[in-house]
């Protein structure tokens, strides 16, 4: 019997005949994206029929109601000739459990919510976000210093703001709810926020490989993580200086100071972790600083439809937490929601340095900023094979490679070497030095 083209996946399971274990996927498929399950084909795609009378229907249509407590499609398709019921779940606006146990789907498999992966769940399906839910604390845990401070930098977007009345600012922020602070309110102007939510942190390590040479922890609002990430990065990362002379007098000289990475770049990253962080995620902000890189992870991957690709163009603002957002906003930190991705961009591209690196990594969003343009991750993006990556880092350890020093390092013959070579070479990759025999070839100028 001819097999089906499709597989089993994300939103579809294929079963021989009606299981109670059918209940399982489709409380999985309702907790996720919707799916469909098909009765009458096996796991591997074989067509086999199914029993698929009206009798049968209602049957399956009545279990499914008493054990789920949702309504589904229940009917008859033809496939190869043969019977099959198709029985199909939309996403339910509510948690669907079954026997006790909270699923959803990832793959072809069913998994059980983990604690904080339901409290995000119930939070994203009830349309409230973290920030605004109301914390344990009052207006008492009020830091007056911190909104002051905040009165001073919204001058300009608020220009009524009255720090002298914390409670009605705060309540015109949106940032109270009855006689209690909302989570935003707590990180935002709370007394030592970490007492209640101690993985709202930043933690700073410097690396030799794997070996941590330095770890400092940023606590406090999340202006003062801010403040204390930047204040870290004046003091380990290079800064080299030029003298621009803007006239022949001792005023005219004017010092300018180029870091290793654009500090607004890297103030741009730490502010989206802060702003766009999952707080319901059991970890704090890690910022790696190596010798080849800065990567900024913050936990929570990007929130759908967002994907990392996209992040190199306009494209539209999804707010986890709306009201650090709206905070951040009114104190002038960032401009508009949705442009900071391409603004570090922008400022990495004018210091000719490599495009950051966006990414979904370990159940959060990293951005890594690159000092070298000639990682193997980078060259892979890029199209390179593996023979061509090992000659660039060839390159990169002895300062060039010749057609013969290509092929003892890969083993390929000599029109494939300059074939490979010559590709490079159109990349501007490697560039071509010396003719005939004396041929070499070194770095060109792809990350000037």
């Amino acid at each position: 019997m001819e097999k089906l083209e499709a597989t089993e996946g994300q939103t579809l399971e294929f079963k021989r005949q009606w299981t109670d274990r059918a209940l399982e996927d489709l409380a999985a498929f309702a907790n996720t994206e919707g799916g469909r399950l098909l009765l009458g084909v096996r796991d591997d795609g074989e067509v086999v029929g199914t029993r698929a009378d009206d009798r049968e229907l209602q049957r399956i249509a009545n279990l499914i109601a008493a054990h789920l407590g949702i309504t589904p499609s229940v009917r008859v398709i033809e496939m190869q000739g043969l019977p099959v019921v198709e029985i199909r779940v939309d996403p339910a606006p509510g948690l669907v459990p079954y026997k006790g146990r909270y699923l959803r789907r990832v793959g072809s498999t069913n998994r059980d919510f983990s604690p904080e992966e339901l409290a995000r769940h119930i939070l994203t399906r009830s349309g409230r976000s973290w920030d605004g839910l109301p914390s344990d604390w009052t207006l008492k845990e009020v830091d007056p210093e911190a909104l002051k401070a905040f009165a001073r930098l919204a001058r300009e977007r608020l220009p009524h703001l009255d720090p002298s009345d914390p409670e009605g600012t705060l309540r015109n922020l949106n940032l109270v709810e009855g006689e209690r602070l909302k989570n935003a309110g707590v990180l935002l102007f709370g007394k030592r926020p970490q007492r209640l939510f101690p993985q709202a942190q930043v933690r700073v390590g410097i690396f030799r490989g794997d070996e941590i040479l330095d770890s400092h922890d940023f606590t406090g609002t999340l202006w003062e993580q801010l403040d204390g990430v930047m204040a870290r990065f004046r003091q380990v990362l290079k800064v080299r200086f030029a003298i621009r002379v803007e006239e022949p007098s001792l005023a005219g000289l004017q010092r300018e100071e180029t870091w290793e990475y654009p500090l607004e770049a890297l103030r741009e990253a730490v502010v989206n972790a802060l702003i766009h962080r999952d707080y319901t995620y059991p970890a704090d902000i890690q910022i790696r600083l190596e010798e080849d890189r800065l990567e900024v992870w913050s936990p929570g991957e990007l929130p759908s439809p967002l994907t990392p690709e996209q992040l190199y163009q306009p494209h539209s603002s999804v707010l986890r937490n709306p009201l650090l957002a709206q905070a951040f906003y009114f104190a002038g930190v960032i401009e508009r929601w949705g442009t900071g991705t391409t603004r570090i961009v922008r400022l990495c591209r004018e210091q000719g340095l490599p495009e950051p690196e966006f990414a979904n990594w370990q159940g959060g969003f990293r951005v890594t900023f690159l000092k070298d343009p000639y990682t193997p991750e980078r060259l892979r993006k890029l199209g390179l094979n593996e023979r061509q990556i090992r000659a660039v880092l060839y390159v990169k350890e002895h300062g060039e490679i010749s057609n013969r020093d290509y092929r003892s390092l890969t083993g390929v013959s000599d029109e494939t070497a300059r074939q490979d070579l010559l590709a490079l070479v159109k990349l501007n990759i490697l560039r071509v030095e010396g003719k005939g025999r004396a041929t070499r070839y070194v770095l060109g100028s792809f990350g000037d």
